[in-house]
């Protein structure tokens, strides 16, 4: 039977320091934290080989007495507790007082340190957690600790390392997270001798929120202004919709200034963009939760990266409606930018000033290289290069060449839709039954021809919507909301305009938002009886699926019943929802069913989502100006109609500005 002894102090300081050193990105987390405690105002990081070989913390804080100094690199030593009741209260980053024991004990330190007011500061090296150098020295004020060769006595520990840039990129992370935690610490970090980062640290959240996120993304990010709730408080900054990512590597939350992964916040967040964001996005942001101590445990991780919350329910509460209130309160309605390749510049002639370049005449040998060529004019066609221009077949419409004259108009024309409804709402898709008619409608376009005498030039004139009374065309009046219906492109997108510039729609998506949205406000679902059932023929598990979820779909206002054998018999279907989509909704609500394993509500929501889709207006089909115009109407007047129930943009926005510098009207 094998002996129990005492491991030696040197061994468990080893064992100690596997569970808090696991990279240098673990050493430059433990002394950050340390320099945040020690009430610094600025912090500076450098690193060299990843931090492997070298690494420097320098920070301003209150610096540690002679006395202390020594004291501190000892197991379960620290400042910042001292009684029992102090552990049910942690408002400090460190806590254990292993940290520095466990860093010292597998690398080289050097120690310099001095607090305010002192003559002289200490310097300590140390190795392997053993004191070698104890004397005094000239310091700033403060705290700097440089550590070298990390795992030196541990070479076994090296082989788990990734190479040096991996290893810089999980430091920059920790002095990232760090600034966006305490925005009135200036952070800098020093990589191989150049700066990769810095925040100014004036207090201001958006300052690091820039740095950590970029231009772009920070562009599509709006505030989460401050929301308080049973005792605690949330703020941040979080993405729009439309600008989600594949992945959740952007979502960063803190607590009590702690960075944290909490599954908890994430649902919280994840679930204010249901509905909105695109399925297979996830919404990114920084969210930072403040509550009483008393209510978090935060001394349950080796890391201190995760935390324990005495009561969830509140907290998921509070995160979910800062976040959902700050989405609501915003237009997310994604803006187009035009980006076009930057030219390289022209060598400047050293002989002349700034201003004689700005005004200097270019020699006529120079080549002009915006002269277009003096060729035989040749029938246009789109440029397919995208590496020399853009594509722009998404935005415009070819125009037939000027010698295919037409012989009659009815070459351009269509026959129209005639919907059946009430005047308050012209838009109902059960409804929506073509009628032939003899009235003649021109189908939606960017422009329609109209043919003239044949002695006569062709004319090119705005599109009219279908005569409702003798021949007489309808004149579009600006929308309510200032909004002028011009057509739509594709038989997909409407086209509109207003004082900023041009608003596409995708009537789907728009309508089966609108859909959605009505249909899930409904108490009473509307429904609509069949003449005759309809049998509905499913595999075995579908129908298993079905009857299993049978009470929601009933609930989303199907009348069905078992019928025989894998079978169902529809008698009635939602009101918006045309007959002939039966077979194919119930298939898919069963495909549906058989793969969710969501709760209630959201299974419902499911349902309503298939039915919204099956009874919007389809693209590809022709629409008349007043379907058009009053769907623009409700769509811009409805801030939740944003994005589809998928999560697809239902608007985009083309700004007069842009428009203008496609076609070169103002500086770049």
């Amino acid at each position: 039977m094998a002996v129990i002894h005492e491991l030696s102090p040197h061994l468990a300081d080893l064992i100690a320091a596997g569970e808090v050193v696991e990279r240098p990105s673990s050493v430059a987390k433990e002394l950050v934290e340390n320099a945040i405690d020690a009430g610094s105002t600025r912090i500076t990081v450098e690193i060299e080989n990843g931090g492997i070989t070298y690494l420097r913390i320098a920070d301003n804080g209150c610096g540690m007495s002679a006395e202390d100094a020594p004291v501190a690199f000892r197991r379960h030593a620290t400042s910042k507790l001292r009684t029992e009741e102090d552990l049910n209260a942690i408002g400090t980053l460190g806590f254990r007082g292993e940290a520095l024991a466990a860093i010292s004990s597998v690398t080289r330190i050097d120690l310099f340190t001095r607090q305010a007011g002192s003559i002289a500061g200490l310097h300590l090296h140390l190795e392997a957690g053993e004191i070698q150098t104890q004397e005094e020295a000239g310091c700033p004020e403060g705290t700097t600790i440089v550590v070298r060769d990390l795992f030196f006595n541990t070479p076994a520990r090296m082989k788990f390392l990734k190479k040096d840039f991996t290893e810089a990129g999980y430091i920059l992370g920790v002095v990232q997270h760090a600034a966006l935690s305490h925005p009135e610490i200036a952070f800098t970090l020093i990589r191989d001798g150049k700066q990769v980062f810095s925040s100014d640290g004036k207090g201001k959240l958006i300052a690091p929120v820039f740095g950590v996120f970029g231009k772009e993304m920070t562009a599509n990010m709006i505030e989460v202004p401050m929301t308080e709730r049973n005792g605690m408080t949330v703020h941040g900054y979080i993405v729009k919709p439309h600008a989600g990512r594949a992945n959740r590597s952007m979502q960063h939350f803190f607590v009590n200034g702690r960075y944290v992964k909490s599954r908890l916040m994430q649902a919280a967040m994840e679930e204010a963009y249901r509905n909105a964001i695109i399925t297979g996005k996830y919404p990114s942001g920084a969210v930072f939760l403040d509550l009483p101590l008393s209510a978090v445990d935060v001394n349950v991780h080796p890391a201190k990266t995760e935390v324990k919350f005495s009561q969830e329910k509140p907290i998921f509460e509070v995160v979910y409606i800062a976040c959902k209130n700050a989405l609501a309160a915003n237009d997310n309605m994604p803006h187009l930018e035009h980006k076009e390749k930057e030219a390289p510049a022209k060598p400047r002639e050293d002989n002349l000033t700034h201003e004689q370049q700005r005004f200097a005449i270019p020699k006529p040998v120079d080549p002009k290289p915006f002269a277009a060529p003096r060729v035989k004019p040749t029938p246009i066609t789109p440029v397919k290069n995208d590496e020399e221009a853009p594509d722009l077949e998404d935005f415009l419409v070819s125009i037939p060449p000027k010698a295919e004259r037409p012989r009659s108009a009815s070459a351009y024309l269509s026959a129209p839709r005639i919907l059946q409804d009430e005047p308050q709402e012209p838009i109902r898709p059960r409804m929506a039954q073509p009628v032939e008619s003899s009235v003649a409608e021109p189908t939606p376009a960017v422009h329609t021809l109209t043919p003239e005498p044949e002695d006569e030039p062709m004319v090119v004139v705005p599109p009219v919507s279908a005569p409702e009374v003798k021949d007489k065309p309808q004149i579009l009046q600006p929308l309510d909301t200032g909004v002028r219906v011009i057509g739509e492109c594709f038989q997909t997108y409407i086209i509109a305009e207003d004082k900023d510039g041009l608003i596409l729609i995708d009537k789907h998506a728009a309508h089966e938002r609108i859909l959605f949205n009505k249909l899930r406000a409904e108490t009473d679902m509307p429904q609509q009886q069949l003449l005759t059932p309809v049998i509905v023929e499913l595999t075995g598990e579908e129908a298993a699926a079905v009857q299993s979820q049978i009470a929601d779909i009933r609930q989303a206002g199907f009348s069905i019943d078992s019928f025989g054998e894998n079978s169902f018999a529809v008698r009635s279907v939602p009101a918006y929802l045309d007959s002939g989509d039966v077979q194919s909704v119930i298939s898919e609500l069963a495909e549906k069913a058989m793969n969710s394993r969501t709760t209630v509500p959201d299974r419902l929501d499911d349902l309503i989502h298939t039915v919204a889709c099956k009874a919007a207006i389809k693209a590809g089909k022709p629409t008349t100006m007043t379907e058009l115009q009053d769907l623009c109407e409700r769509v811009l007047s409805d801030d939740n109609v944003r994005s589809c129930p998928h999560g697809r943009p239902t608007t985009v926005r083309l700004t007069k500005y842009e428009l203008d510098k496609m076609f070169k009207r103002v500086n770049q």
